[in-house]
C-alpha cells in the first residue's frame, strides 16, 4: 500500500463524484486501484501497489467536466501542488501523441502550433511564478482545446487515407432495438446493422417457459430488410436482468452456471442460421448483478461460450467490457484491469471473435467518466494489441446538469459525431452501436424521444456516413 497526497488551490477543481472514482495507470497501461479522499485542501490517495504512476481524476475545467491525469509520480513525503502536475501531465501527453503523429505523417496546422506554444507559455509562467494555480489551469484548459484540434486534424487525415484503400463503408454501424422500429426508414437509413436486445427476464420470465413472440417479430423484420444482426447480451453480470425465479440460486456458481449455460444453449439453438453473431456476455469483467467473484464470473462466461459453440461452431461470440478504462476498480472488490481480464478467459481457452467496448460517458456506477477524443484513441489503440476486432458501444452521453436543452443536444451530437469518426480512424474498429433506439427500460437516453421525435443525432450520423462514404451509401 502507498500513499500520495496532492495539495489543491483551486475551490470546486474536484467534483465529488471523481474523487472517489481516482486511480493511477502505470507506463504500460496498468491500473492501480486506490482509495481516495479530499481533506481541506488535501486530496489523499491510498494506492494498492506503490509503482510510480499517472493520476486519472476527473476535474471542472470552465465549461466541460473531464478527466485529466499527471505524469508519472512517485511517492514523497510531501504533497504534489495538483493543478501544477494535471498541467504537466496533460501537456506531456498533448506533446507525445502531436510528435508521434506528426512523425508518421500528420500535417498540423499554424493553429494548433499556435495553441501548443501558448500551451507551454502559460505552464511555465506557472512554474517559474512559484506554481501560479491560475496559469496552471490556463495551460490546461489550451492543452485541452489543442487536444480536441489534434484529434479532429487526425480523424480526418486517417479517414481519408481509409478512403483511398476502400470504396465501401468499412464499419457496421447500428443501434439497439427491443422491437422493430418507429421511424423505421430513419433507422434503415441510418443502420445497417441491428443488435436484437435479449433479456432474460423477458424470454423466460417463470421456469421453462419461453415467451418467443416478440423476439421473432424482430429477427423477420431484420432479416426481411437485409440487416447485419448481433444478438444480446444474452447474459447480463453487471445490470440485473435475470428473472425472478433464478434469484435462489445467484450466490450459487454451480447451479448458476448449469442455468445460464442451458439459457444460452436454447436461445442459439433458435436461432441457428438466422443470428450469426451473440454477445454471449455484458460485463463480466465488473460484475455486480450477483454476488459471484472474479474467478467465479470468469469460469461461467467460459461455460456460457462453450454452451453457444456447442450448438454452431460457426457463430461469431463477442463479450462486452464494460468501463474498459478500468474506473471500477477503485469502487469495487474486483483486481483485474479490463484487458487483463478478457486475456485471461481468452488463455483459459474461450474462442472470442470480438471484443465490444462499452463506452457511456456520464457519472453513474456503471458509466465511464467523461474523457477527451485523445483518450478514446488511446483506449483503442491500448486494446488493439489483442489483435482482435472491436466493436464500440456507445449512448448519447450525460450532459453537464446545467445544461439547457438546445446546448444538450447539440452538445450530444458533437460528441456522437466525434466518437463516430474516431471509431472510423481505427482499422481494427469494425463496428460502432448506439445502445438504445426506444426502449424507455434503461438507464441510456433513447434516439427516440417520449413525443416520439427523432433526436437530430439519427439525422447527423445518416449525414456523416454519406458524406465520407458517398459511394456505398453505407450499405
Amino acid at each position: 500500500m502507498g500513499l500520495m497526497r496532492f495539495r489543491i488551490a483551486t475551490e470546486n477543481l474536484l467534483p465529488s463524484e471523481g474523487v472517489t472514482r481516482a486511480d493511477f495507470v502505470t507506463f504500460d497501461g496498468r491500473v492501480i486501484r486506490a482509495k481516495s479522499r479530499l481533506d481541506g485542501d488535501l486530496l489523499e490517495c491510498i494506492r494498492s501497489q506503490t509503482d510510480s504512476s499517472k493520476l486519472r481524476i476527473l476535474c471542472n475545467l470552465g465549461d466541460r467536466q473531464t478527466i485529466v491525469c499527471t505524469t508519472s509520480l512517485p511517492e514523497q513525503q510531501t504533497p504534489y501542488d495538483l493543478e501544477v502536475e494535471l498541467a504537466r501531465g496533460e501537456l506531456s501527453r498533448l506533446r507525445n501523441f502531436y510528435h508521434l503523429w506528426t512523425g508518421a505523417g500528420l500535417k498540423s496546422t499554424p493553429v494548433l502550433d499556435d495553441l501548443l506554444e501558448k500551451a507551454h507559455k502559460a505552464f511555465r509562467l506557472g512554474i517559474f511564478s512559484g506554481s501560479d494555480p491560475n496559469a496552471c489551469l490556463a495551460s490546461l484548459r489550451l492543452t485541452q482545446e489543442a487536444i480536441d484540434l489534434l484529434t479532429h486534424l487526425y480523424t480526418k487525415q486517417r479517414i481519408t487515407y481509409r478512403q483511398q484503400k476502400t470504396q465501401r463503408f468499412p464499419m457496421m454501424v447500428g443501434c439497439g432495438l427491443s422491437q422493430p422500429p418507429i421511424h423505421e426508414e430513419h433507422f434503415v437509413e441510418a443502420f445497417n446493422s441491428i443488435l436484437i436486445k435479449t433479456r432474460w427476464c423477458d424470454l423466460e420470465p417463470t421456469d421453462g417457459n419461453y415467451e418467443w413472440k416478440n423476439l421473432d417479430r424482430l429477427v423477420d423484420w431484420a432479416g426481411e430488410r437485409r440487416l447485419f444482426t448481433m444478438g444480446g447480451p444474452l447474459l447480463n453480470l453487471s445490470t440485473d436482468n435475470f428473472p425472478d425465479w433464478i434469484s435462489p440460486w445467484k450466490s450459487d456458481p454451480v447451479n448458476l452456471q448449469s442455468f445460464t449455460s442451458d439459457f444460452v444453449e436454447t436461445v442459439v439453438s433458435r436461432y441457428v442460421g438466422r443470428i450469426r453473431h451473440w454477445e454471449v456476455v455484458c460485463g463480466p469483467n465488473r460484475g455486480g448483478a450477483s454476488a459471484l467473484s472474479e474467478e467465479q464470473r470468469l469460469n461461467l462466461v467460459v461455460r456460457a461460450i462453450e454452451a453457444a459453440q456447442q450448438v454452431d461452431e460457426q457463430i461469431q461470440i463477442s463479450l462486452r467490457v464494460t468501463q474498459p478504462w478500468g474506473e471500477y476498480l477503485s469502487t469495487t472488490e474486483n483486481r483485474l484491469p479490463p484487458i487483463q481480464f478478457i486475456d485471461t478467459l481468452r488463455r483459459s481457452g474461450a474462442r472470442i471473435s470480438e471484443i465490444n467496448l462499452d463506452i457511456r460517458f456520464g457519472t453513474g456506477s456503471l458509466h465511464s467518466l467523461h474523457r477527451d477524443m485523445l483518450s478514446v484513441s488511446q483506449l483503442l489503440d491500448h486494446w488493439s494489441i489483442l489483435q482482435t476486432p472491436l466493436n464500440v458501444m456507445a449512448a448519447l452521453p450525460i450532459a453537464p446538469a446545467e445544461t439547457d436543452r438546445i446546448s444538450r443536444v447539440q452538445w450530444q451530437m458533437q460528441q456522437m459525431e466525434d466518437f463516430l469518426l474516431m471509431c472510423l480512424s481505427k482499422e481494427r474498429v469494425t463496428g460502432f452501436y448506439c445502445l438504445n433506439w426506444a426502449d424507455r427500460r434503461v438507464m441510456e437516453e433513447p434516439l427516440v424521444d417520449t413525443d416520439n421525435s427523432l433526436h437530430p443525432v439519427v439525422s447527423n450520423l445518416t449525414a456523416l456516413e454519406q458524406t465520407h462514404w458517398p459511394s456505398s451509401m453505407v450499405r
